[in-house]
């Protein structure tokens, strides 16, 4: 799971190009005090379509996102506001270039070091009945995924030794997570640049080759994605609280 927070702000989607930002606190500020509303805007001075507000007291948000709101005759849509460096968080780390000889126990003998353990979900071939060269480990906290990774957001991934075995690790975030999504989308135009063998389910393989497809000895250039090595948006792209509006 993908950590939240109790922030005190939210975002409104598809609002209309002509809602003012007054129209949005005069609606918002029947739910409670509202302490600022960033209406965003483009060079004609209309609306890019959201918004991010925040409250005095963040307890008005849960009820608030439940609800339906119209505004200017528009359905919104309303979320809480998270912010982009809790969005790049999880629980859950994927364990690549796993042997059949190490156990479940010495996964967890190993791994216990960066937090407690919730449970490891191991993935059986159904061909050979024998388990898949990868887990996911589900921590209690996210915190021990980072401390696992480095803090590292995919790609990028760190390598941990349990006695002769290397094993790559990186975290797993849900299958819409952006993140998640670019990262699967990167990976698919590596594999038709670099040809590997036949991905598994889940799209790794550890016959000899890391999780990308390369042989393991081939360390690869990759691309400016992420936000890597890529030119930097300025400072009046991105949104309130660090939140970047996908």
């Amino acid at each position: 799971a993908v950590v939240s927070t109790q922030s005190t702000g939210i975002i409104v989607r598809l609002l209309d190009e002509n809602t003012t930002r007054d129209t949005i606190q005069g609606y918002f500020s029947a739910f409670g005090a509202i302490s600022d509303v960033d209406l965003k805007i483009d060079e004609a001075g209309k609306s890019r379509g959201f918004c991010f507000i925040t409250f005095t007291d963040g307890s008005v948000i849960d009820k608030l996102v439940e609800q339906t709101h119209i505004i200017d005759n528009k359905e919104v849509v309303v979320a809480r506001a998270i912010p982009y460096k809790d969005r790049t968080k999880t629980n859950k780390l994927f364990v690549g270039g796993l042997p059949e000889s190490l156990s479940e126990d010495e996964i967890s003998e190993f791994f216990v070091q960066f937090g407690t353990i919730e449970k490891i979900e191991t993935v059986i071939d159904q061909d050979t009945q024998r388990r898949k060269h990868f887990c996911f480990i589900v921590f209690t906290s996210t915190e021990a995924v980072e401390k696992a990774v480095n803090g590292k957001n995919p790609p990028r991934s760190v390598v941990h030794k349990i006695g002769k075995f290397r094993l790559e690790c990186r975290k797993k975030f849900p299958e819409g997570h952006p993140i998640q999504k670019k990262f699967k989308e990167m990976r698919k135009q590596q594999m038709e640049i670099y040809p590997g063998p036949s991905l598994d389910t889940f799209g790794y393989s550890y016959y000899g080759y890391s999780s990308y497809g390369y042989p393991a000895t081939f360390q690869p250039t990759y691309p400016h994605t992420f936000g890597y090595g890529g030119p930097l948006r300025p400072n009046s792209q991105r949104g309130a609280f660090g939140y970047r509006p996908y």
